[in-house]
């Protein structure tokens, strides 16, 4: 069946000294210090500003050094914990970066608005696993909306202009630089972003797995941006699965870490105690790698309940945590004081490289958050994505107001404008029948089960063809209507990242944090002190480990 090509609006043109995308935590700090230089900044994001992402459905829990007295702690700690969880292929300059600025970001975020828990008149503060000191404060209400909403407002009053419901399908480059975006809403206008410099902070990529808890939509698309613009990628192999969520789809968080000291306990089927049995027996050192892995062990080997494990506490689940009670089956074997728990994909350590400027080696593009990789390494710890966020978004926002000043004029060619639209109109002008909503189910099937926590060859093999297929599939669906273009121009992104993912986690033959190899079960840090970097080389996907500073 041929279908008509979709017509186009004629493109609205915006012009701005720094472009934001993304209107997460990362996004809205970059926006509220670009604007501080007294510049225009303009920040676009696909869902509402400071809502309906996983920096506002996020546990609100801020890792930071220097604020509390007399507990021996220090940026120097915070480094040191940070890079052994991630099993020392971190950027440790990148990290250094994060815990150096960690303090300010405490006093910036309450001038914004937001609240903090208290104790006794003073901020909250507890001890989280993987780190050796208490250091983690708690936003009001443990909800990200705690500071995404003051920040919101913060941003607003100060003048920082939203354009909201718009998928950035393409950043504009001229020459080596990047002079703007073009994106797409769900009415078909299409809109051309001019900008002096651009802050890429558009999240990360769970919706590709088919367990997730991050927010509808995160799926990949600033990695994929990035790609198509030159951009270098690192450390895609790493994917963190938060080892406790509600078992049935895994959208929801049951926290494990603030239950350690109080007599957690994890049992299969056979009531054994799954903790015991992997070694956990120190709780307070259990980080979320191990503990996924461990658990998604229990689970394939047929020693589950109902796909999951029993989780438990001496005290009261709901109180400990905070959390509202997850839905039980009431004819299971779980007790009022017991979830059944299974992993689901929680956040990428991978991303965009950058270096502790925001740099992404392409003028004009900055980035940070979970669209970058290097603080993080194999493995992040709890309570450090926050902080990156606020540290680097604070960082970019700063760089790129900087190039602003230096740029006298914007030059997009219009080469680069119609060659996008003309790629978007010939999505929605395929020939074939099909549903990408189908073809979206089976790919992030295909990651979960086979890219996920536990992995081989054979099964990455396998899942990379799989992933080639859905690609040729999709190139015979129209994409009729702007909501559908819209959905076919996310799952081409959705398809690339798995692809990069996929590949990535082929290359590296050796377990390391959360990329677990069930053919390489071991570290191998004569070999694989590195990380694999990620660019798009004559249209082919190419892959180079570099050994990490040591």
């Amino acid at each position: 069946m041929i279908k008509a090509a979709m017509d186009f609006k004629d493109p609205q043109r915006i012009e701005t000294d720094v472009l934001v995308i993304g209107g997460g935590s990362a996004g809205m700090r970059a926006a509220i210090e670009a604007k501080r230089h007294g510049l225009d900044v303009v920040l676009v994001s696909e869902s509402k500003v400071g809502f309906k992402n996983n920096s506002a459905i996020s546990k609100a829990i801020f890792a930071a050094t220097g604020i509390w007295k007399g507990t021996g702690d220090s940026p120097e700690g915070h480094v040191e914990d940070t890079v052994n969880s991630g099993r020392l292929i971190n950027d440790k300059l990148l990290v250094a970066t994060m815990a150096r600025g960690a303090q300010q970001q405490f006093y910036d975020l309450g001038e914004f608005g937001a609240k903090y828990q208290e104790q006794d008149g003073e901020p909250l503060v507890a001890p989280v696993p993987g780190h050796k000191y208490p250091r983690h404060l708690f936003f009001e209400a443990r909800r990200g909306i705690s500071f995404t909403v003051p920040m919101r407002k913060y941003a607003s009053s100060a003048g920082v202009r939203f354009m909201e419901g718009v998928l950035v399908t393409k950043l504009l480059r001229h020459g080596n630089r990047i002079v703007g975006a073009l994106g797409i809403d769900k009415e078909g206008q299409c809109s051309v972003f001019h900008a002096k410099a651009t802050v890429l902070a558009s999240g990360g990529a769970g919706g590709i797995y088919l367990r997730t808890n991050n927010a509808i939509g995160i799926s990949g698309d600033g990695y994929a941006l990035a790609y198509e613009a030159g951009a270098t990628l690192g450390d895609m192999e790493f994917v963190q699965f938060y080892p406790t969520s509600e078992c049935r789809t895994g959208r929801k968080m049951v926290m494990y870490e603030p239950l350690v000291r109080s007599g957690l306990t994890l049992k299969n089927a056979s009531g054994e105690e799954v903790l015991e049995k992997y070694g956990m027996s120190e709780k307070t050192k259990i980080t979320r790698d191990v503990l996924a892995r461990a658990i998604m062990m229990e689970i394939l080997e047929g020693r589950g309940i109902d796909g999951c494990l029993l989780m438990g506490t001496k005290e009261n689940l709901e109180e400990s945590t905070g959390n509202s009670p997850v839905e039980r089956n009431k004819n299971s074997k779980e007790s009022p004081r017991e979830h059944k728990v299974a992993p689901t994909t929680h956040f990428f350590m991978g991303g965009v490289k950058i270096n502790e400027k925001s740099e992404t080696g392409i003028e004009g593009l900055y980035a940070a958050g979970e669209a970058c990789c290097g603080v993080h390494g194999a493995n992040r710890l709890a309570g450090n994505a926050i902080t990156e966020t606020f540290v680097f978004g604070t960082i970019a926002g700063n760089q790129g107001a900087s190039e602003a000043k230096r740029e006298s004029g914007i030059n997009i060619p219009e080469s680069e404008i119609s060659s996008e639209i003309k790629r978007l109109r010939e999505l929605t002008s395929f020939q074939g029948e099909g549903s990408l909503e189908e073809l979206e189910v089976k790919l992030r099937r295909t990651m979960w089960e086979k890219v996920g926590i536990l992995r081989d060859r054979e099964g990455l093999e396998t899942a990379l063809e799989e992933i080639l297929t859905l690609r040729e599939q999709t190139r015979t669906i129209p994409a009729s209507g702007a909501k559908r273009l819209i959905r076919a121009v996310k799952m081409a992104n959705m398809l690339t990242v798995s692809e990069m993912v996929c590949r990535a986690a082929l290359e590296r033959a050796e377990t390391r944090g959360a990329h677990y190899r069930a053919d390489f079960p071991e570290e191998n840090n004569e070999h694989w002190l590195k990380s694999i970097e990620i660019v798009k080389q004559n249209d082919e996907m190419f892959l180079k480990p570099v050994s990490v500073k040591t």
